[in-house]
């Protein structure tokens, strides 16, 4: 846009110039016609002339310039006006409304109750003056967030020891600042990186914990680590407002810790503001001191240190002074984002669940018409007939519409599949070594068609489960590679014998209740 400008003036002025220069020119050769003239011009007159040429003319031609700078300015893109606590929160409104008709259709009663629960607490908060802003203290195991707790409320209220995880679940403290128009919520968190199905289980808790803050104090040792990194940048990307907090500065000397603050904010320029990275010691060593004794000897004593938090205690004001309510409106709705995403992610598993239902209630079904079905090559057609009603039912679940042509289209491609893979001749040796092995005295070639027809419906039900998730796409690798997945993942030898065992069990006990099973073990077995 400015060099535009720069060639239009540049254009006006070589304008401007070859005018002159030719009126000029013209004067100076038809002097015998001009000449008498210019020589009859009394002193005022030339010195208007003069005044036109010099003053006017330029003047005009910055007139002209500023026509055409006009349009250009006024292109000038606006910037964007700053949000304001006020319009985070009737946004935080709209996205509270948006995840209650998630919840709504959310069908397990505990869970739905749980989300309901967040959510009523949302809209209490949103509906009322910010009274208490949260601050969350997150980091790895051993950084020193219960010691920093500690020197910020000025009170021993949590325990420090030397061991991992001292922090077992999330405790809440009660901090007075001044200058601040609310209470402050300070939460321990348990720390990330513990080793163990427990030690995961307290992360867990600890992100969740994170996600809900209005401030996020971020508390370091050292230099970022992959496992410090990825959480800090995972939640600065959700829109939490952190300050980092590296701790234990009294432990490295000045030019080192200059080195890893800088290290600090290298990594994350962009992400965290410079101003955001505050070095603390919140319980420094105690450093020797040596003591007279009234004998005249001497003795070496640990003199316990205070806290060094003065600048992180004055960021922390700060922040919360000038920025709280539109933290505390942002959180709102970055909460209730997060508040409709497990609405989602539990609706989904609720779908496949469903799903699975389906499959497994129409695996049977073709098992047993098959299997009652005396004419062998009516077999796959009425197994065929089952998967259109499945294929019908799955669409149901996963909320989508499809016409009978959509129904028919869908079980030929996977008919062609079936027989292009191989899988009939493949699933019947499979399911026939099975009945071999574990059925002892049982050849009935009825039941290992229908057990084979009744697999091939389990895999052909889940392939399909898998196109309506990823929005009835095959995927890159096409409906063959999906069924081949399949294929692969329940063909396994264990999975197989429990698959012929409950044939056994539901269908050939329904036509035939006094057949035997085989060995008393196996029965058991299927029972399970």
């Amino acid at each position: 846009m400015r060099r535009a400008r720069n060639l239009s003036v540049l254009l006006i002025l070589s304008t401007l110039a070859i005018l002159l220069a030719a009126l000029v020119f013209v004067l100076a050769g038809n002097q015998d016609r001009f000449g008498p003239w210019l020589r009859s011009l009394s002193l005022p007159a030339a010195l208007l002339l003069a005044l036109v040429l010099l003053i006017v003319l330029p003047l005009a031609a910055a007139g002209l310039l500023k026509q055409i700078r006009r349009p250009r300015e006024q292109e000038e893109p606006v910037s964007a006006p700053v949000p304001i606590a006020d319009d985070l929160t009737r946004a935080a409104g709209v996205q509270a409304q948006r995840a209650g008709e998630f919840i709504d259709r959310v069908s397990d009663p505990q869970r739905k109750a749980e989300l309901a629960r967040e959510l009523s607490q949302l809209h209490t908060e949103r509906q009322h003056e910010v009274s208490t802003l949260y601050v969350v203290v997150f980091g790895t195991v051993s950084a020193g967030k219960t010691s920093l707790i500690n020197a910020l409320i000025g009170r021993n209220v949590g325990t420090t020891e030397a061991v991992m995880g001292t922090t077992r679940h999330g405790e809440s403290h009660t901090y007075q600042l001044r200058s601040v128009d609310a209470i402050v919520d300070v939460t321990d968190t348990p720390g990330m990186s513990e080793a163990g199905e427990a030690g995961e289980a307290r992360e867990i808790e600890a992100r969740a914990l994170a996600v809900r803050a209005d401030l996020l104090l971020f508390v370091v040792d050292h230099d970022l680590i992959r496992s410090e990194y990825s959480p800090l940048i995972e939640l600065a990307r959700l829109g939490k407002r952190s300050i980092v907090v590296m701790n234990k500065k009294d432990r490295f000397p000045d030019d080192d810790l200059a080195a890893i603050l800088a290290k600090l904010r290298e990594r994350l320029s962009g992400l965290i503001d410079p101003t955001d990275i505050v070095p603390v010691a919140a319980a420094p060593r105690p450093m020797p001191v040596r003591l007279q004794r009234p004998d005249g000897s001497f003795e070496i004593v640990l003199e316990k240190e205070e806290p060094d938090i003065a600048a992180l205690q004055s960021r922390i004001v700060e922040v919360l002074r000038h920025e709280g309510k539109l933290l505390h409106a942002a959180n709102l709705l970055v909460r209730g984002r997060i508040l409709e995403q497990e609405a989602k992610e539990q609706l989904a598993q609720e779908r496949v669940r469903r799903a699975l239902e389906v499959v497994e209630h129409h695996q049977w079904i073709t098992a047993a018409t098959v299997f009652a079905n005396p004419i062998p090559a009516l077999d796959i057609l009425a197994g065929g007939a089952v998967q259109l009603e499945m294929i019908s039912e799955l669409a149901r679940v996963q909320g989508v519409e499809l016409t009978a042509g959509q129904v028919r289209n869908l079980a030929a491609q996977m008919v062609q599949s079936v027989l292009k893979l191989g899988l009939i001749e493949a699933a019947t040796s499979l399911i026939a070594g099975v009945f071999k092995r574990t059925l002892v005295g049982f050849a009935a070639g009825g039941a290992v068609q229908a057990v084979t027809m009744a697999y091939l419906t389990r895999i052909s039900g889940r392939a399909f489960i898998d196109y309506f998730r990823q929005g009835q796409s095959w995927g890159p690798g096409g409906i063959n590679e999906t069924v081949l997945h399949q294929f692969e993942q329940t063909s396994r030898s264990e999975f197989l014998q429990d698959f012929a065992g409950q044939f056994v069990h539901r269908v050939l006990q329904k036509f035939h209740p006094g057949t035997s099973t085989g060995p008393a073990s196996s029965a058991r077995k299927v029972d399970r």
